[in-house]
């Protein structure tokens, strides 16, 4: 399979998503929300949208501090950090403004219990006035919602869905090396297995993408593929 990012319907939400941030009016708030459960996508679309624009990318730790979060933002940035966390805070803003630069936080959840780097983030925010986009699993939007000051500065959100039937034809057309056909019987049985799970997905169209060309055929049906497991923990 292809490496490369299909634009299925998650990616072109959280495409919007970064427009509409990027393109608000002076008094709408400029944070984003980007969350969803774990395997839809969410961490290789925000990779490949920073990759696209002028943004910074950082990932969260259960162990981060203020002093070990500002160090990754600016060090993604290639700058020193400068101690203390007050020049660090202002080092960060200085480069979103100058750069006029995104701030991409992945694994957000990590911190969201974290007084201090959320207070960090938000003064960040609030002084640059470029967008913010949180990245988290499904229940970061309501453990968020209990910081109002946070909350309420969020104008731009998106919920990664699972993929549909359009997604997994699109994956197929744009990821297989060669022209295969995957019948519709199988994708919605692939779909229904999966739970519509991207990284399930394309674990189980690697399989059959391997199928295909092994057996030197160019259209596999549900009846074709037989009761081998296409997951781990599958059953026959």
């Amino acid at each position: 399979m292809k490496h490369k990012v299909v634009q299925v319907k998650n990616v072109n939400r959280s495409l919007s998503l970064l427009r509409n941030l990027n393109s608000r009016s002076s008094i709408i708030p400029g944070l984003g929300l980007i969350h969803g459960p774990s395997g839809f996508g969410k961490t290789t679309t925000v990779v490949w949208m920073f990759n696209q624009a002028r943004s910074v990318y950082v990932r969260c730790y259960a162990t981060d501090t203020p002093s070990s979060f500002l160090s990754r933002v600016l060090e993604e940035m290639n700058e020193v950090p400068r101690p203390p966390l007050s020049n660090m805070v202002r080092q960060v803003i200085d480069r979103m403004v100058v750069d006029h630069c995104s701030l991409f936080i992945d694994e957000a959840d990590h911190i969201v219990q974290n007084t201090r780097i959320m207070e960090t983030i938000r003064d960040i925010y609030d002084s640059a006035e470029q967008p913010v986009v949180l990245i988290g699993m499904e229940q970061i939007a309501r453990r968020i919602s209990h910081r109002k000051q946070m909350f309420n500065r969020i104008s731009e959100w998106v919920e990664f869905q699972p993929c549909d039937l359009d997604d997994m034809q699109k994956l197929v057309s744009e990821l297989f090396e060669e022209k295969v056909t995957v019948e519709e019987d199988l994708l919605s049985y692939i779909r229904n297995e999966s739970g519509g799970e991207m990284r399930q997905i394309l674990v189980a169209l690697e399989k059959i993408e391997r199928f295909s060309l092994a057996n030197q055929i160019n259209s596999v049906s549900r009846a074709e593929w037989g009761r081998e497991p296409l997951f781990l923990l599958q059953r026959r």
